[in-house]
């Protein structure tokens, strides 16, 4: 499968995902110290949801579009933030963008100017490569022509020390991919064990989900939690049945506040006509290993 995220932009899995980068830059943002952030899969820094590929699957109605609708006056603060971002890059650009995980994290350094945070951003296929770096070069973002399989050690431990490493890949051949992300998860921990580290993941054949788990346990990395949001039951054949992220080295409690924004989400973002979940179902923030 030749993935193209412009088809996807503004989904349910993109709001979850970037709700909870949020989260991870303010958590690690609270010391005063700086930190590093790499998204090692950068894709375009902004998409169109009137392009002719978001309106063909038309998955944003039931993401970002969605959310705009629901009310969020008693949201999460991640939410907020959240929320604000999405005003503030609709202000800039026009009301029909969404913007992706480089302008997130772009953004929260332009927010935090004193704060000396390093942002980069990689991206292997260069047409997407063009994309973003034309769309966000003004902003205080590093922007790398580069694979996030060779780049990732290859810039680690960053000279701040504190950091985040951020993986948002296409997963063209899912039971494949989990096992190479591991093994890269792997090495980039071995290399960086105080690093944090946050794999996004589609949740959509619980087998292969299972195995990556399966996995991720036999390995000697601590203190990894998993976050998994789901809109519809596993035996439901649809696109995306929900969406995952792993978190490795999560910061302080950031298990509890992901607890509290999957659940305010997860009514926000439930599609008329998805069967209805269990609220064990609906949200699941555990540890795989560690605490």
């Amino acid at each position: 499968m030749n993935y193209k995220h412009a088809y996807h932009a503004g989904n349910f899995a993109d709001v979850v995902k970037h709700i909870l980068l949020v989260q991870l830059l303010n958590q690690l943002g609270q010391k005063n110290k700086p930190f590093y952030v790499l998204d090692a899969y950068g894709g375009r820094g902004l998409y169109s949801l009137s392009s002719e590929e978001a309106r063909k699957t038309g998955e944003a109605k039931g993401g970002i579009q969605a959310l705009l609708q629901a009310d969020t006056e008693k949201a999460p603060a991640a939410v907020k933030d959240y929320m604000e971002g999405i005003k503030q890059a609709r202000f800039t650009y026009d009301n029909k963008v969404y913007p992706g995980s480089p302008w997130w994290v772009a953004h929260h350094i332009e927010k935090n100017p004193e704060a000396g945070v390093r942002g980069e951003a990689f991206e292997a296929k260069a047409t997407e490569y063009d994309a973003l770096n034309y769309q966000l070069h003004k902003l205080p973002i590093g922007i790398q022509h580069r694979d996030a399989f060779e780049g990732i050690t290859a810039v680690i431990p960053p000279k701040e020390k504190r950091g985040l490493i951020f993986l948002d890949p296409p997963y063209e051949q899912e039971h494949k991919d989990f096992t190479r992300l591991i093994n890269l998860l792997v090495s980039a921990y071995n290399k960086w064990p105080q690093g944090t580290y946050a794999l996004w993941f589609p949740i959509k054949n619980m087998e292969a989900v299972e195995l990556f788990y399966k996995k991720l346990k036999r390995t000697e990395m601590r203190r990894q939690l998993v976050c998994e949001l789901n809109i519809y039951p596993n035996d439901v054949a649809v696109g995306l049945n929900g969406t995952g992220l792993l978190v490795i080295n999560p910061p302080w409690q950031f298990d509890n506040h992901a607890r509290e924004i999957l659940r305010f989400l997860q009514p926000a973002l439930k599609v008329a006509d998805a069967p209805d979940l269990t609220p064990d179902s609906a949200t699941n923030v555990r540890w795989l290993v560690g605490e």
